[in-house]
């Protein structure tokens, strides 16, 4: 058995196709908006099940309970506000003019109608609430407290129905609720652990798949990266996919391993991302989640370790599996955590991601002993990073 939903149920809000031709010439007549790119995911995560039990865009109970307590008003664990706050004067009148009540037409950037909104509220957030509570601060140099300074200043909330999908460049690669459950069963794999992932792989990625898969309470693994809009710095998501396409094919079994992208906006919000992506993978019909150290942080805003904590204080229907840091030992000649490795420090070799952008930014030879000499190859090539 796959695990179940979070909250139960499947959330399934994407219309037949019969009933995509009637809206279309429905939405033609309706108030549009055209929200930002991390809006357009969200709304195509809560309508295919991702984000269940969303069925919509938060309104300000829910989006302050939240903020509070990382429950929702039903009191299920959920650690992320999931708002729709369209930015620029060319929505605002929109914005202004709509009422609870009316639908609404979600537009993409190219005019095309991706999704209605059943408009039930519309509030102004506190962003700098928003901030302090999400991602334990308000400097605008985290990423995505930026990200919130930028975001327009009325939340419409509601249930949304999804015309189309997105026009994503991850393509095959992506894959809904209903199709890795649907792949997991073909397989026969009852116990999948997701592996979360924003970066090409390295060895300390490796050694943990390879643990997690060596667990008698494991059947399969999903390597899940997010390559949706990332920060800037990070890696390109046509890299990302690529180079654990490398792995897979050469390093992983295929009866074991499988590769599919997650496009959203990435979130680093360390512990309470955690503890969010870990929620969306259980809804993907995985049964264990793998945590490494300083999961989904950014600089140094997070303790290490705090993204395994919170699992203890809102359990879920999904296994956390929790890794120490691990690291190359000269002395073992293979990877290692404290657990398993008495030699000092100065043994170590560094696979953090940082000396491989590094290497990469000063031109450099990339570290060989760190990086499989496919994923190696991946990365030599022009422009691997985002500007």
């Amino acid at each position: 058995m796959t695990a179940p939903p979070h909250g139960g149920r499947l959330v399934q809000r994407e219309l037949s196709e019969s009933d995509r031709a009637r809206r279309d010439s429905e939405l033609a007549h309706l108030p549009k908006i055209r929200p930002a790119i991390d809006d357009l995911y969200d709304a195509e995560q809560i309508a295919t099940g991702a984000y269940s039990p969303l069925e919509g865009f938060m309104d300000r109970a829910t989006f302050e309970r939240v903020l509070a307590t990382n429950r929702l008003p039903n009191d299920l664990p959920w650690s992320m506000p999931i708002l729709l706050t369209p930015p620029g004067p060319e929505n605002a009148a929109t914005i202004a003019g709509v009422k609870p009540g009316d639908d609404v037409a979600i537009l993409d950037d190219m005019g095309r109608f991706i999704a209605v909104l059943h408009l039930s509220e519309k509030f102004t957030p506190d962003r700098a609430a928003w901030a302090k509570a999400t991602y334990g601060t308000n400097e605008v140099q985290h990423p995505n407290v930026a990200d919130i300074q930028a975001t327009g200043d009325v939340a419409l909330a509601g249930k949304i129905d999804l015309v189309r999908r997105l026009d994503l460049p991850t393509g095959t690669d992506e894959m809904t609720p209903v199709d890795t459950r649907a792949f997991f069963e073909k397989k026969g794999w009852k116990r999948v652990a997701a592996y979360q992932c924003r970066n090409p792989p390295h060895t300390a990625h490796e050694y943990l798949q390879r643990l997690t898969l060596e667990r008698d309470d494991v059947d399969a693994l999903l390597i899940h990266p997010v390559v949706g809009r990332l920060k800037k710095g990070d890696y390109r998501p046509d890299v990302i996919l690529e180079s654990y396409r490398a792995l897979v094919k050469n390093y992983h079994s295929p009866d074991r391993v499988h590769l599919a992208a997650f496009s959203i906006t990435m979130r680093y919000a360390g512990p309470k991302a955690a503890l969010f992506l870990a929620i969306v993978r259980q809804n993907f019909g995985c049964t264990s989640y793998i945590v490494g150290r300083d999961q989904a942080g950014v600089g140094k805003y997070y303790d290490p370790y705090a993204c395994h904590k919170i699992f203890d204080e809102y359990p879920l229907g999904i296994q956390a599996l929790r890794y120490d840091e691990a690291w190359l030992c000269k002395r073992c000649g293979w990877m290692a955590t404290m657990k398993t490795c008495p030699h000092p420090a100065s043994d170590r070799v560094d696979t953090s991601q940082t000396r491989i952008r590094k290497a990469l930014s000063d031109g450099q030879p990339l570290p060989a002993e760190i990086l499989r000499p496919e994923v190696a190859e991946i990365l030599r090539q022009p422009n691997v990073t985002q500007g």
